[in-house]
C-alpha cells in the first residue's frame, strides 16, 4: 500500500494495489512517515473505506478521529451494515462520519446526565417503523460497546439519520426529514378525517402505507415520471368502483401529494396507494 496522506499519528490514507483509497487506523502508524512511502498492513490495524475525492468528508474524518475512539467508528460500520441489510438501501461511507459523531456524543451526553428527549418519537414509530427498528437494534449494539443504556428516544434519532441520508441520495425534490414528516402527517390526517377515526399507532397496515409513501416521495421527480404498468389502470377503476369511500379518500390524498411534491401521480402510483388505504380501513 502507498501512503497518500498522514491524517494524524494513528490514521493514514493509503492507495491499495487496485488504486482504491483506504483509511488505515493503527497505534502510532502515522508517526515519522510521509506520503509516497509504502505501508505494510499490521494485524492490529483497522481498514476503513475512504471517500478521498471528498475533501470535506476526509477533513471531517480526520478531525473526528482525533476526538473519538476507534471502536465507535467500528461500531458505526456495523450499524451501517445492519441498515443496509434491514432497509435494502445503499448506505455508504458518507454516513460513517455524522453517525459516529452522533453516537459518541449521545453516549457522552448520557454520562453527563444530559440525555435528550425526542419530540418526534411517536410519529417516527408510526411513519418510519423500519428505520426505527434498526435504531432499536443500533441502541443495543451501542450499549455493548459503551455500557450505556440509551433510550428509545435515541433509537428515534438514529432513525432520523437513516431517513435523512436516503433523502440526500434520492432524486426527490424533498430534501429534509421534517418535510417528509409533515407530508406523512398530512396523509394520515386526511385518512383519519375521511373515516372519522384514528388508527392504531402499531397498525401494520399504516406502517406499510407509510413505507410505500416514503418510497414514492424519495422516487418522485417531475423529470422522471413513472410509467403505468399494464393492467394497473383497469384494476384501479375496478377497485375504485368497489371501494367508493376509499377511492374518494385516495383522490384527496393524491391531490394533497401532488400539491406538495409537484409531481403527477400515475395510475400505477394511485393503485398501490389505494390498496394500502383499503387495507387500513377494512
Amino acid at each position: 500500500m502507498l501512503i497518500s496522506q498522514v491524517l494524524n499519528n494513528n490514521v493514514i490514507l493509503v492507495e491499495d494495489g487496485r488504486r482504491q483509497e483506504k483509511i488505515i487506523w493503527g497505534r502510532g502508524i502515522g508517526f515519522k512517515v510521509h506520503a509516497g512511502q509504502n505501508y505494510n498492513l499490521k494485524a492490529t490495524d483497522k481498514v476503513f473505506s475512504a471517500i478521498a475525492e471528498d475533501d470535506k468528508w476526509l477533513a471531517s474524518f480526520k478531525k473526528l478521529s482525533e476526538e473519538v475512539p476507534r471502536e465507535y467508528f467500528e461500531l458505526t460500520e456495523k450499524i451501517i451494515q445492519l441498515a443496509k441489510n434491514e432497509l435494502d438501501a445503499k448506505f455508504d461511507e458518507h454516513l460513517l462520519v455524522p453517525l459516529t459523531d452522533h453516537i459518541f456524543f449521545a453516549v457522552k451526553r448520557y454520562n453527563m446526565g444530559l440525555a435528550l428527549s425526542n419530540p418526534m418519537l411517536f410519529d417516527i414509530k408510526r411513519f418510519f417503523s423500519q428505520e426505527y427498528h434498526v435504531g432499536k437494534q443500533a441502541v443495543n449494539l451501542i450499549e455493548q460497546v459503551s455500557h450505556v443504556p440509551l433510550s428509545d428516544d435515541e433509537a428515534g434519532f438514529i432513525a432520523i439519520h437513516l431517513v435523512e441520508y436516503k433523502i440526500q441520495k434520492s432524486d426527490s425534490s424533498v430534501k429534509n426529514f421534517s418535510t417528509i414528516m409533515e407530508i406523512s402527517n398530512g396523509v394520515n390526517n386526511i385518512i383519519e378525517a375521511k373515516f372519522g377515526r384514528k388508527f392504531s399507532e402499531n397498525s401494520l397496515a399504516v406502517s406499510r402505507l407509510m413505507n410505500h409513501l416514503h418510497y414514492l416521495i424519495l422516487r418522485t421527480n417531475s423529470a422522471k415520471p413513472e410509467k403505468v404498468k399494464p393492467g394497473d389502470s383497469e384494476l384501479l377503476i375496478s377497485l375504485s368502483h368497489n371501494n367508493r369511500r376509499d377511492a374518494s379518500c385516495l383522490k384527496q390524498v393524491v391531490a394533497y401529494l401532488e400539491d406538495q411534491l409537484k409531481y403527477q401521480f400515475s395510475d400505477s402510483d394511485q393503485l398501490y396507494l389505494l390498496i394500502h388505504i383499503i387495507h387500513i380501513t377494512s
